[in-house]
């Protein structure tokens, strides 16, 4: 039970994960020869249009990382919170487990000096916003298109409606839930936008899912598209591994009910996905590297010209 709970056993389950995952993709892409055809043939306009769809995920999380901070009475440059937002989504992918949070922290303390308290408390209101705007599409679309779904849904909010009042009265008796809670103001700007954020977010994301699944289908509506992409972010809740490697795909297909897409276009979606976001965050990395390079560059070089005069 102990090496169940170890730090070892959780290395070895997402590394486990991941082989599987990518070793599932090379199957899949061996017995359906067109998928590999199709992410290799990848229209110049498309890789355009994804790297735009992608850049504006960048920009949206660095938006509402500006809003997050400003919630918390901290005023941070909104071009340092973009940067970091890009160093920070590298880290994730890359990085151990769901890491990029934890590099925001500690960069945003270290130069800051903002506290680690209240960075959650942003991070709290940001991730209580996405889920409960993924959330509410994906029961929306249980409404809609499960008509035999209905009966459950609804006793299901209405049971978690009533108990709600309930299991708040019972955290609030915890003394740093309390002050957790306590500490959140209803009434700031910035905390509803964080929650506009959150669904440039989604709109944003939603974009780069409708390229790909359009370039492999092309027959994918919106609404489809929109569940799709709100399953997908809710992947990330409960993901160990980088990208939600593994957990995103689980999730789409065990909600093939409510978008109705195909496991044939959800694997070469990911593919594409995949393939195109490693690229991206390489290339961003570069950026990133020449805009701090820059950044360091030009301050050094105006002091010495002015030492010159």
């Amino acid at each position: 039970m102990g090496f169940l709970k170890s730090k070892l056993f959780r290395q070895l389950l997402v590394v486990g994960i991941i082989v599987l995952t990518f070793g599932i993709f090379i199957w899949y892409g061996a017995s359906h020869p067109k998928i590999i055809s199709t992410v290799l043939g990848l229209n110049p306009i498309i890789i355009v249009f994804l790297a735009i769809a992608y850049s504006l995920t960048i920009l949206a999380n660095g938006i509402i990382l500006h809003f997050s901070l400003s919630y918390v009475r901290r005023k941070t440059s909104i071009l340092d919170n973009i940067l970091l937002t890009g160093y920070s989504s590298i880290v994730n992918f890359f990085g151990p487990l769901q890491s990029g949070p934890g590099f925001r922290a500690v960069y945003l303390k270290k130069k800051y000096g903002i506290e680690i308290k209240k960075f959650l408390l942003a991070t709290f209101v940001f991730y209580l916003f996405f889920g409960v705007i993924n959330l509410i599409i994906v029961i929306i679309a249980g409404l809609v298109q499960k008509p035999e779904w209905r009966p459950a849904i609804i006793i299901t909010a209405l049971a978690l409606a009533l108990l709600s009042p309930l299991l708040l009265r019972l955290a609030l008796k915890k003394e740093r839930i309390r002050a957790f809670i306590g500490s959140m103001r209803l009434k700031d700007k910035n905390f509803w936008l964080i929650g506009a954020g959150a669904v440039g977010l989604t709109l944003s994301s939603g974009l780069a899912y409708f390229i790909e699944l359009n370039e492999i289908s092309g027959h994918i509506g919106l609404g489809q598209v929109l569940v799709y992409t709100a399953t997908a972010n809710l992947s990330l809740f409960v993901s160990l591994t980088p990208g939600a490697i593994g957990f995103r795909e689980a999730f789409l297909i065990f909600s093939q009910q409510l978008h109705a897409i195909p496991t044939t276009t959800i694997f070469a979606a990911s593919v594409i996905d995949r393939a195109f976001y490693v690229a991206f965050l390489l290339v961003m990395f570069i950026v990133l590297l020449v805009i701090n390079g820059r950044k360091k560059f030009l301050p050094s070089l105006t002091r010495s010209n002015q030492q010159r005069q």
